[in-house]
């Protein structure tokens, strides 16, 4: 008897470990898709923006994409093109979602998400380290959903010793 108990038990655990991995990306679901809209901040500048977010690779990584085209100022009259690229993923070793991004300018990124500072309509994500940074310094990415169709991502840096400053908020649309 107590064999067949610790046998159901088993496979009632491996049943709800293997739907908790199917639903990884759960929380991330409504940035799925192609976006389109525009931004303020980084530098001054205003700029129109691309992003994509789409499963890839049997649906272990969400690949992201953004591009942003910056208009021309006094001091950049050539304006900025921004490019940066990375992957989502779940780290099964620590339960969390990890974000690696790469960025034309040369920075590499990685943040997680912290799931105390998250919810149903903000994702909260932190770097845990920077590539070409200046050492010390440390960034947020904050994903606001404001309907099934509009999201808010605001960039923060933090030079060391100093508290994060917004370096730039982007609304998107989905198209």
């Amino acid at each position: 008897m107590k064999q067949i108990l610790l046998t159901i038990l088993s496979l009632v655990f491996i049943v709800q470990l293997g739907q908790a991995q199917d639903n990884k990306f759960e929380r991330l679901e409504f940035l799925l898709g192609n976006w389109h809209g525009t931004g303020s901040g980084f530098g001054n500048n205003n700029s129109v923006i691309e992003s994509s977010f789409n499963l890839v690779m049997d649906d272990n990584y969400i690949e992201v994409s953004n591009e942003s085209k910056f208009e021309p100022t006094e001091k950049n009259p050539e304006g900025e093109h921004h490019i940066d690229k990375g992957f989502i993923s779940f780290d099964k070793t620590r339960s969390a979602i990890v974000f690696r991004q790469f960025n034309n300018e040369g920075y590499y990124n990685q943040y997680v998400l912290v799931d105390s500072l998250s919810n149903d309509t903000k994702l909260v994500f932190y770097t845990e380290f920077i590539e070409n940074f200046v050492p010390g310094g440390k960034a947020r990415w904050i994903i606001k959903k404001l309907s099934e169709t509009e999201i808010e991502t605001t960039f923060d840096v933090s030079f060391p010793n100093k508290e994060y400053t917004c370096f730039g908020t982007n609304k998107l649309t989905k198209q």
